[in-house]
């Protein structure tokens, strides 16, 4: 092979060679082409919904509609709870590294603990992105300003309009309607329904219809920029369900002059309507203003209502319990009369004092009562004849009427943190003290001191069962038709004596000072005695701090009566003296009222007509 001919064979496998390496490579092209075309295809045809919404969800913010919270009104239609416009500021749970960093330059203009927001943020974990939780309710114009003047250093947070819960009558309805504040970590884990920065009721009427009365959120998905301002129009995922309104039995005119009577004292309060129940006015003092849960305040503030000695968030209208006094001489009396223990006639001389299983027991009266029977010793409260009588009766007689007339157990109102009170047994003290059952813890209790304790609810319930010759019915505060009574197992006999008696305390005995002039009331004064002592003594003798509780619990008229009450005056000493005049500022209210809506014709007038007949007022559920 010549030189030329092996030139023209290296030209030739280096072509062939060269061929190989193009198609390789245009073979490697259609091939990533190939895979190109085919995720493409991928992505489009099989997963292009599910990267549709990711990409839509880049620019779509899922957003809470929060339900407007219901309105409560008072048996007159006076708003006692109600709304107001406020800004709200929301952060959004989304896919970005920063939100701790945003949350960092927000906790000294909104003056919250950056630990407390952190926690607000760790709460949202596990659900949805794009979900928002609260920040700060109630934001001010300069906090908002603030965040504006550097809105790119916060595009994870919005500001919207919201309604703030307010109650126009302040202190005077805090324990009866409550307040509300936001959800705490053990509501957040009892309600599937409840999230992060929620406002829920917390006591009295707010806390107890809650559910009623917050209703159900809405979702609405909203475009962003990038800054996370909203941009065109919102889409509605699920409307609101906005809280209904609530009517209460509660009458303000009432409520006022109770608050108002009380002053400076601290104490507890009910008046209730005798057929139906329903709570006129519920007042204890000292009280505090729920519009500071409602708006919001620094720890400080907190830290002060918690640590005031005075307790103000405690209802002592149904919470406090104390030794009822004299005024658990009612259930002593029918206990009394029912088992034949004793004749109404019977007398017993009272000096002041009478010596009882070695020890002397005094009467309030230093030198006595005198001859008293049973109506004279109830209306004058002879410590004396009630020492003798508990002294027949036995301790098992007497549980088992205070047992009878709600003594010692919950009224069932309808409002939450009510308490029980005692009602001493042999078994009680045998459980609690792991103590034997003596002789002369009878006779304390045979005028209502001792181990007894009893509530300002429970006494006025009691007082309204007497009055209505039949067995106890729960108070109630929200307005609805009268619950069904049972039968008391008193006689009419017993019950006549009785009412004669509490009329002729409030006439002549130790409730005179709730005499009412044009209108008769019954009722019974007392005093839990804070010093063995004090039986006996002036309470103006004794520093404020040791007097005696004052008490007083009866029902007006005393013929065909339509209301029942129960006061306690914390130190206030005798209840004739302290307790008795704020009832009868109250049941002037109550009267007063009740002629001017007598007076007025209206679609009702015939039943109100009816239910007057001998003072009767008419029912909550009458028109007026």
């Amino acid at each position: 092979m010549d030189y030329r001919e092996r030139w023209e064979l290296k030209d030739y496998l280096i072509g062939r060679r060269l061929e190989r390496r193009i198609l390789t490579i245009h073979v490697a092209c259609a091939v990533i082409l190939a895979a190109f075309a085919l995720n493409f295809w991928y992505l489009q045809g099989v997963h292009g919904e599910e990267y549709a919404i990711l990409a839509e969800n880049n620019r779509m913010r899922r957003v809470e509609i929060s339900p407007t919270r219901g309105e409560i009104y008072d048996r007159s239609e006076t708003v006692v709870a109600s709304t107001r416009p406020a800004l709200t500021l929301w952060m959004t749970r989304e896919d970005r590294h920063d939100l701790e960093a945003q949350l960092e330059r927000l906790a000294p203009i909104l003056s919250i603990p950056l630990e407390e927001l952190e926690e607000r943020l760790g709460a949202m974990t596990g659900r949805p992105l794009f979900e928002q939780f609260k920040l700060k309710e109630d934001v001010s114009l300069v906090e908002l300003a603030h965040i504006e003047a550097r809105r790119e250093l916060f595009p994870s947070v919005s500001v919207r309009e919201t309604a703030r819960r307010h109650y126009p009558e302040g202190e005077m309805v805090a324990h009866a309607i409550g307040y509300v504040a936001q959800v705490n970590e053990t509501e957040l884990s009892s309600s599937e329904k409840l999230l992060t920065g929620d406002i829920v009721g917390k006591s009295g009427v707010e806390r107890r219809f809650d559910g009623r009365l917050r209703g159900d959120r809405g979702w609405q998905l909203v475009s962003v920029n990038s800054l996370g301002r909203q941009i065109g129009d919102a889409r509605i995922e699920t409307e609101p369900n906005h809280g209904r309104p609530l009517r209460v039995t509660l009458d303000m005119g009432m409520q006022r002059a109770l608050y108002e009577g009380f002053r400076e004292e601290a104490g507890g309060a009910i008046f209730m309507d005798v057929e139906t129940g329903g709570v006129l006015a519920l007042v204890s003092t000292p009280s505090f203003d729920p519009n500071l849960f409602a708006d919001g305040f620094t720890t400080e503030t907190w830290k002060s209502i918690i640590e005031d000695p005075r307790r103000p968030l405690h209802d002592r209208a149904i919470a406090s319990f104390y030794a009822p006094g004299s005024t658990f001489k009612v259930v002593m009396a029918i206990a009394g009369l029912e088992t034949g223990t004793v004749d109404p006639s019977d007398r017993v001389f009272c000096n002041g004092g009478k010596s009882y299983y070695k020890r002397r027991r005094l009467c309030w009266k230093r030198g006595g009562h005198g001859w008293v029977d049973m109506r004279k010793a109830l209306a004058h409260s002879c410590n004396v004849y009630f020492y003798d009588l508990g002294k027949e009766l036995g301790i098992d007689k007497i549980h088992e009427y205070g047992k009878i007339l709600g003594i010692g157990r919950l009224t069932g109102i309808d409002v939450p943190g009510e308490e029980p009170g005692i009602l001493p047994s042999r078994d009680w003290k045998r459980r609690t003290l792991r103590e034997i059952w003596y002789p002369g813890d009878t006779i304390s209790v045979s005028i209502g001191q001792g181990f007894l304790a009893s509530t300002p609810v429970q006494l006025a319930t009691m007082m309204a069962s007497v009055a209505r010759g039949t067995a106890p019915i729960p108070p109630r505060l929200i307005d609805g038709p009268p619950p069904e009574s049972g039968r008391l197992p008193v006689s009419d006999t017993t019950l006549r004596i009785v009412r004669d008696a509490l009329k002729q305390a409030v006439d002549e005995g130790t409730g005179r000072e709730a005499t009412l002039g044009a209108y008769s009331a019954a009722g019974k004064t007392g005093t839990a005695q804070l010093v063995a002592s004090s039986a006996g003594v002036d309470s103006e003798d004794l520093d404020k701090a040791i007097r005696d509780h004052a008490w007083f619990a009866g029902y007006a008229p005393a013929e065909n009566p339509t209301i029942a009450f129960a006061i306690i005056v914390e130190h206030g000493g005798h209840g004739g003296v302290t307790a008795a005049p704020i009832v009868r500022k109250v049941l002037d209210v109550y009267f007063q009222e009740d002629a001017e809506a007598e007076s007025e014709p209206d679609e009702g007038a015939a039943q109100i007509a009816d239910a007057s007949r001998g003072g009767r007022r008419a029912s909550l559920a009458t028109p007026r």
